[in-house]
């Protein structure tokens, strides 16, 4: 059988495009193992799209394609017809550029030899290793991993640096594996970063640290994520949401932040230590109008995050009426002041949510009688939750109405009220420490009844 003329690029992939506009978008009658076969072959397609596609940007950068058909560089070209931002059309540049300066590893990734993971691995290993290698090790080594490609995979290929150095520099690979980790880390020393960019309701941000210090920042989070794990009554709770890894982790640095700010182990700036200050609208607060409260830069906040942090000891509330006249800033002993504090962890013991093992060190005060509403920072108007049940107990202001409240009872132990869901006749709930003896309600029967969805 005579094999297929090669066709050009541009009609190979103007073909390809119309096959995709064919397809049938009905696929419920596949079989689980059709079904399976698909997403593995769309996806290995996917690795071959995204290899051409950088080796085709990298050949029309350096013949300097844009400049010469529009009169702009390849990111501006970028730009304008494929709607990219200034950072994503340098960072598919960049990756274009560092595809295209390994071949092999370009044709291979091109090929579907190596996915598009793997190639980037493989890239960034030859990198590091250039700098000790010659021309021909250099080659082996783009062999042996892209080789190495098909029995490892991206986490994998990473670190076999090492192994590579075993293969094409036998005699000098301890020196030279000790040379490649000392230029790492000062690399990683150099290019230390963090940045943080504002986006809503939410501060996005990435940079990059030294893997040691990563590496027990990790540790710290981990151990944060473990200790935070949902308490057994929300584990009993059909709708409490089901939290992610990363939600988990996110979490555990809010901890570590919140953990920082009660400790007071920040230094001091200005002769003071760092704050939070809230500026608040007099009039909107009353109303319990959106937007009353703004942070820095004068970034609104919701009125649910504005009561959470009006319970803070370290938040300054600065109330303003009329035409921005400062009605009354808040001083720290009409907050929560350190003897009032310190009564509370006498008492609560910890955060009183039934079954939360959170310690005194990682709780927030929270007024049980909102503070907009005419709360008192008092012992009787307080009570000590951690972080997350902090916003359980106090969502937003228009939220699900079905929810944990809390209370101080007759005898001045906190209680919880549970959803109607779990609990139809809302029955209150202590922790039971105190139960136990611990705190000012020891010795008082548990309130706990057997929960039941509604």
């Amino acid at each position: 059988m005579e094999a297929e003329q090669p066709i050009t690029t541009s009609e190979a992939l103007v073909r390809a495009s119309a096959l995709l506009d064919r397809i049938d978008p009905d696929r419920s009658a596949l079989s689980p193992e059709a079904q399976l076969e698909c997403a593995a072959l769309a996806r290995k397609l996917t690795g071959r799209l995204d290899a051409l596609a950088a080796l085709l940007l990298a050949e029309a950068d350096q013949a300097q394609a844009s400049l010469r058909s529009t009169g702009t560089p390849t990111t501006s070209w970028l730009g304008v017809d494929q709607k990219l931002s200034r950072r994503e059309a340098a960072g598919a540049l960049f990756k274009a550029k560092e595809l295209a300066s390994h071949p092999e590893v370009g044709r291979a990734a091109a090929s579907g030899t190596i996915g598009a993971g793997q190639a980037r691995a493989i890239t960034r290993v030859l990198d590091q290793l250039a700098p000790q290698l010659d021309r021909n090790q250099q080659e082996r080594a783009a062999e042996l991993l892209v080789d190495l490609a098909g029995s490892l995979d991206t986490d994998h290929l990473a670190k076999a640096a090492g192994l590579v150095l075993q293969e094409v520099a036998p005699r000098r690979a301890d020196e030279l594996l000790e040379t490649r980790l000392q230029r790492e880390a000062e690399a990683a020393e150099r290019d230390r970063s963090l940045r943080f960019f504002r986006e809503g309701g939410s501060v996005r941000f990435n940079g990059s640290l030294p893997r040691v210090e990563a590496e027990a920042w990790m540790a710290l989070l981990d151990a944060h994520a473990e200790s935070s794990r949902r308490c057994v009554q929300e584990e009993r709770d059909p709708l409490a949401p089901t939290l992610t890894p990363e939600q988990r982790r996110a979490d555990a640095l809010i901890a570590m932040i919140h953990q920082h700010q009660v400790t007071q182990q920040a230094p001091s700036s200005g002769g003071d230590r760092p704050r939070v200050i809230v500026k608040l609208d007099y009039a909107m607060l009353l109303a319990e109008a959106a937007g009353a409260g703004l942070i820095a830069d004068d970034q609104q906040i919701s009125a649910g995050e504005l009561r959470r942090l009006c319970c803070d000891a370290g938040i300054i509330p600065a109330v303003l009426g009329g035409p921005s006249e400062i009605l009354d800033v808040g001083r720290e002993r009409r907050l929560v002041t350190p003897a009032i504090h310190t009564a509370l962890v006498l008492r609560d013991g910890g955060c009183v949510f039934p079954s939360c093992a959170a310690r005194p060190g990682v709780c927030e005060a929270h007024h049980v009688v909102p503070w907009r509403l005419g709360g008192t920072t008092a012992l009787s108007d307080l009570v000590l939750v951690c972080k997350h049940h902090h916003g359980v107990v106090e969502p937003a202001l228009y939220g699900v109405r079905d929810q944990w409240e809390v209370r101080l009872a007759a005898d001045g132990v906190p209680e919880f009220l549970p959803p109607a869901r779990l609990d139809p006749r809302r029955r209150p709930i202590r922790h039971a420490r105190f139960a136990s003896g611990r705190g000012n309600g020891g010795g008082q029967e548990s309130l706990s009844p057997p929960l039941t969805a509604a």
